[in-house]
Parts: C-alpha cells; structure tokens; sequence
C-alpha cells in the first residue's frame, strides 16, 4: 500500500513540479528572450529535454524525504494554489487589466489595422483609462464563435522594450486576447465606440 501511495505522491509532483517549472520557464521566455535572434524550437527542446527530467528527479528527491503524511499536506495546498490561479484567469475584472504596461518598459502603440502608430505613453494612458471603466469575463470559444466582420470594433498592441507585446481586437460587447489569447465578454457594455472614434481623430490626426 505504501508503495502505491508513494508512486500516485511521485506522479503528483512530478506533474506539479512540471507545472511550475514550465510556468517560470514561460514568464522567463515571454518576458527577457521572446522576440530575441533565439527561434522558439529552442523553448520547446529546453521543456522536453531539462523541465521534465528536472521536474521527476525534484519529485523523486521530496518523496525519498519527506514522510507521506506531510506530502499530502504539500499537495492540497499547491492544489489549492493552482485552483485559485485557475479561479483568477476566469474571475471577472476591469478590462485595462488585462494588458500589460509600464511607462518605464514601453516602446510604441499601434492603433487599428492600418492606422496609427505612437511612442508618447500619454495616448496609451488615456485609452487603458478609458477601458478601466469596463468589466470583463473569459468566455468559452464556442461562445465566441460568430461572425464578428459586421461589428464596429478597433484594436491595438502594446509593445514594450522586453517581454511580449499586448493587445486586443474590440467589439461593442465582446473582444479577442491577443497577449494571452482568449475571448471575453464586456458585462457592462456596450464600449462606447463614439470615444474610441473621437480618440481615433484626436491622436490619428497628429501622425
């Protein structure tokens, strides 16, 4: 039995630990390397070849140990943890929060698809100001799944000096997550379009 015990202990942090690991590896890569001359291949390889071997050896090292009872410890407060991640990528919150930006750690902002580009951070301000005003839900994709051509909408990204760029395609009631991909809904919309055309004017006139 304890040998039973020991082995489902083992697979669990082992997939923890993976889980971890990766998830450094990933805010590591997004963050200093993406975008650099290093091709994305080289990120798979490293999670194939060093997280999981590292992942099983921490596993093995921990249950080799540390007594089972205080495994089960571990395991359901990572567990809760990792639910409560879970819980906040699915939580409702402001839409500005859902990009990432720093005046310190930015480059320039494009505005729409053939529209305009700005490296002032006065702009970018005024619209994730503008955005904070809106609460938003992570939807399923089959929830999205609609044609979206005959909508009004506008998008930007983000870019920063290091790390990945953000952005979104917005719509009245709805919107597409580009740095973090997923869709969401807009709880108190619609987003007033008639401010996004008048900021369009305002800063798209001065290019």
């Amino acid at each position: 039995m304890d040998s039973i015990k020991s082995k489902f202990v083992l697979f669990v942090w082992g997939l923890l630990f993976f889980l971890l690991y990766f998830r450094i590896s990933a805010y590591v890569w997004d963050r200093w390397i993406y975008g650099s001359f290093i091709p994305d291949i080289i990120f798979f390889l490293f999670v194939l070849l060093l997280l999981i071997p590292a992942a099983i050896l921490t596993a093995r090292f921990l249950v080799e140990k540390i007594p089972l009872k205080i495994h089960f410890i571990g395991i359901t407060a990572v567990a809760f943890l990792f639910s409560w991640n879970l819980y906040d990528d699915h939580r409702e919150k402001g839409l500005n929060e859902l990009f990432s930006y720093q005046a310190s750690n930015f480059v320039a902002m494009n505005f729409n698809y053939e529209g305009w580009r700005t490296e002032e951070t006065v702009p970018v301000e005024e619209l994730l100001e503008f955005l904070s005003q809106y609460r938003v839900k992570k939807i399923k994709d089959s929830e999205w799944d609609q044609n979206v051509s005959m909508e009004r909408g506008f998008e930007f990204m983000i870019y920063p000096k290091k790390g990945k760029a953000s952005g979104a395609s917005i719509h009245p009631n709805r919107l597409l997550l580009y740095n973090k991909p997923g869709y969401y809904k807009v709880l108190n919309g619609p987003i007033d379009m008639e401010w996004i055309d008048a900021f369009n004017k305002k800063y798209g006139n001065e290019q």
